[in-house]
């Protein structure tokens, strides 16, 4: 195998487990619809953040009560949440972007969160997820 065919494939590799992550988010968690972990996750899918239950069957279920019981929304043709970034190198994906949160301090009112989440992808589907999530504190200026 030459050089350059080496870097194709590796390219392509790469663009490939951007989507299935872009996919991932809008038809899981955009649409809210549990029923399609199971076309991006695998079985034994492993959770490294203790908010989150382990396994598929155990986002499928996080999803349905984040769904509340709703029926799917359309899947749209792009992310509700456009990331601020997407990687991927090998196969590992890192996506991060501001996602508005309630203030707890003041009902009614919101506040960015920057969230990185980070995937494994192993057989073309997600095996493993890392998550990071910051309060955006705004600059001060002395």
């Amino acid at each position: 195998m030459d050089a350059a065919h080496n870097l194709n494939e590796r390219f392509e590799r790469a663009e490939a487990n951007k989507q299935l992550v872009i996919d991932f988010y809008r038809h899981v968690f955009d649409a809210l619809d549990p029923s399609a972990v199971k076309d991006f996750v695998l079985e034994d899918y492993h959770q490294h953040c203790r908010h989150m239950p382990q396994g598929r069957v155990g986002l499928e279920a996080f999803v349905a009560r984040v769904a509340g019981g709703r029926p799917p929304l359309p899947v749209q043709p792009e992310m509700a949440n456009p990331p601020a970034f997407l990687i991927a190198e090998g196969d590992m994906v890192a996506i991060g972007g501001g996602l508005p949160q309630p203030d707890p301090d003041r009902p009614g009112e919101f506040y960015d969160y920057f969230i990185v989440d980070t995937y494994r992808v192993r057989d073309g589907r997600l095996a493993e997820h890392w998550s990071s999530i910051n309060k955006i504190a705004p600059p001060k200026h002395g």
